[in-house]
This record gives structure tokens, C-alpha cells and sequence, in this order.
């Protein structure tokens, strides 16, 4: 990516001062059309080497050439969009940074609208590329789910901002994108553990619903091995020029087959694990798919067994315990001692 040079317009600039939370959201909703508006200009008419002027695009969006300049550091500190400056005053953007426009069947609208929802319910902070990428969404849909769309959007963006993380996100999926390794500094969850740097080839990018977390599959030149890591620790990165092409034998899903979250079984041992479930709870334990491995047994009681094969068990406790009484542990007895211990520890919390 070309680094953004601005012109002497830019010194000066004053930061736009805190106010009460009404105001701020305020501002934020006018600065995200605004970002959106200069985007699409750059776009439209600063694709080629010539690019577009300041000011044409501060008279087509009606703001200063002082607020646009803000704007457009804005779109590649933030959003890390590739622009380039063609000239003394003249930016433009580079085309292929955009996907082709899309085109939709109702069912197609409606699927993405439902995962507008997930993902306004995964959210808990403020993420730019995820409104503008529903926002745009929001203008090929009919009403009224363009609307729906623009509501859960306006929701996500009331959250605070994660800078930081938009940051990284962005270096990661421009990494995955264009065959780049990507360098950056990782901070472990692991207690006590060091910070470490790593030079990584993405492989794939993975959700975890559970852990309201995205999580980098790659192979990490550091280590000379395949790696997991959560997007939200790494504290710093950048994009090399250094290519690199993805094994045609890499599959994702069977690299995660055995995980219960994103764990892979080529890192962690497989653990057979066990369960029975009450009666009261079997209807709800039937008519979900909660692992793809998992094989139901039907008790003559009403009760339900479920055995499964999961890459560890750490990842599987939480949602163990999430049953509560309604489900013990059978095996194995690593994962029945860890089960027993947390609940003993519950119960004398409150007195038990």
C-alpha cells in the first residue's frame, strides 16, 4: 500500500472536542456518511492515475478542503483503504481495493440481512468496516429490509470504537486476500506469557460465535508450523511484500474438524468426550447439531446420551457447564474431574 502524503492544508487541523454522548453519537453518524461519501467520489473518480481533485470533492460533498483532507487520512489510517496521491491536491483509490457489485435474489437479501443481525449481536465494539460494509449492503436490498439493516447497523455503531483491532483486521484480510505475509506482535492469553513476533502466511480467517472473536489460520515462518491466533491480541502489524500461495491440500473444514471452537486436532489431542442429559433438557439437546461428530443415544428414561470427538477440552467446558444439573460427565475423566471441580467451587461460592 502506497503511504498517504497530505499537503500543508493538513497541519492545523483541530480534533473534534468530546460532548455528551447524544452529541458524540451524532458526530459519529454524520462522520461515517461523510467517509462514505469522500470513498465513493475516490472511487467513481480518482481511480485513474490523474485521481480527483480536493477540492472537486469538497464541492460535491459540500465540506472544506480541510475536512476532506481529515477524511481521507481517515480512510487509510482507519479503514486502511489503498489511496494514492496522484498530484499536488489530486488523490485517488485504488479500484481492485473493491469488490464487483452484487446481485441478489430476495432469499440471497435475506440471508445477509440475517447475518447483519449476528453480527450486530457479536459486536461489542465499535468496527467501521463492519457498517460500511452493511451500509452498502443496505442500498441493494428492498424495503423494508434495507431498513432492518440500516437500524442494526446505527446499533453496532453506538458502540465505542476498537481502532487497534479495525487496524490489524484489516492488514490480516489484505493479507489473505493478496497471497502477503503479514508481520505483527501477539500478546498470549496465557498468564505470564511473552509477547512474541510473528511472520505469518494466512491460511483462512474463522468466526467464533461463542468467543465474539475472529481467529487467523496460517503457517507461521517464526515457528515453521501452523498456527490459531485471535485477531484481538495482536497489538501491532504490517503487510510485507513477501508472497506466498496457500497449499492446494489445506482444507479448513478438515482442519477443523475435531475443534469445538477453532482448536485444531493437529495441535491438540482428541478427546473422546461422553455426556448424558436429562429428560427435561433432551428435546433441546435433539434438535441441535452441536458438534459434527456427535452421535445421540436415546435412554429409556427420556434421558440422552451424546459422545463426540473434540480436539481438547478446553473449549467444550464452558459449554458443559452451561447446562448446569441437567447434564453429567461420563468421560473422560479429565474433563469429569475439571467439570466436578468448577461446580464444587460454584457451590461453595454461594454457600452450598
Amino acid at each position: 500500500m502506497i503511504r498517504l502524503v497530505l499537503e500543508d492544508e493538513w497541519d492545523g487541523a483541530i480534533a473534534e472536542e468530546d460532548g455528551p454522548r447524544d452529541d458524540r453519537w451524532g458526530r459519529k453518524r454524520d462522520r461515517l456518511a461523510r467517509l462514505l461519501s469522500v470513498a465513493s467520489i475516490l472511487y467513481s473518480r480518482g481511480s485513474g492515475e490523474a485521481g480527483v481533485a480536493v477540492t472537486d470533492i469538497a464541492e460535491l460533498t459540500g465540506m472544506t478542503t480541510r475536512t476532506i483532507y481529515r477524511d481521507i487520512r481517515a480512510l487509510e489510517d482507519e479503514l486502511g483503504m489503498p489511496i494514492f496521491q496522484a498530484g499536488r491536491g489530486r488523490y485517488g483509490i485504488e479500484k481492485k481495493y473493491f469488490l464487483p457489485p452484487l446481485r441478489l435474489t430476495l432469499p440471497e437479501a435475506v440471508v445477509l440481512f440475517l447475518a447483519s443481525r449476528l453480527i450486530a449481536r457479536w459486536s461489542d465494539e465499535y468496527d467501521q468496516a463492519v457498517i460500511s460494509a452493511f451500509t452498502k449492503l443496505a442500498d441493494l436490498l428492498p424495503q423494508p429490509i434495507a431498513r432492518h439493516v440500516a437500524a442494526t447497523m446505527l446499533n453496532v455503531g453506538r458502540a465505542d470504537p476498537n481502532e487497534p483491532f479495525t487496524r490489524n483486521f484489516a492488514h490480516v484480510a489484505q493479507a489473505w486476500a493478496d497471497g502477503r505475509v503479514i508481520e505483527f506482535d501477539y500478546e498470549p492469553a496465557s498468564e505470564g506469557a511473552e509477547r512474541r513476533h510473528a511472520r505469518v502466511r494466512p491460511y483462512f480467517l474463522e468466526p467464533d460465535a461463542a468467543g465474539r472473536s475472529v481467529y487467523l489460520i496460517g503457517f507461521d515462518e517464526t515457528v515453521a508450523a501452523m498456527r490459531t491466533y485471535k485477531v484481538e491480541r495482536i497489538r501491532s502489524s504490517s503487510l510485507t511484500a513477501d508472497r506466498y500461495e496457500i497449499p492446494p491440500e489445506f482444507d479448513p473444514d478438515a482442519w477443523l474438524t475435531h475443534s469445538w471452537g477453532i482448536w485444531s486436532s493437529d495441535t491438540t489431542e482428541v478427546a473422546e468426550v461422553h455426556l448424558r442429559f436429562e429428560a427435561s433438557v433432551a428435546p433441546r439437546v435433539r434438535e441441535s447439531i452441536w458438534h459434527r461428530s456427535q452421535k445421540l443415544t436415546e435412554l429409556p428414561d427420556g434421558r440422552i446420551e451424546m459422545r463426540l470427538s473434540v480436539a481438547g477440552i478446553v473449549e467444550i467446558r464452558p459449554w458443559i457447564l452451561s447446562w448446569g444439573d441437567a447434564v453429567e460427565v461420563l468421560a473422560p475423566d479429565s474433563l469429569r474431574e475439571v467439570v466436578a471441580t468448577a461446580v464444587r467451587n460454584a457451590s461453595a461460592r454461594y454457600g452450598g
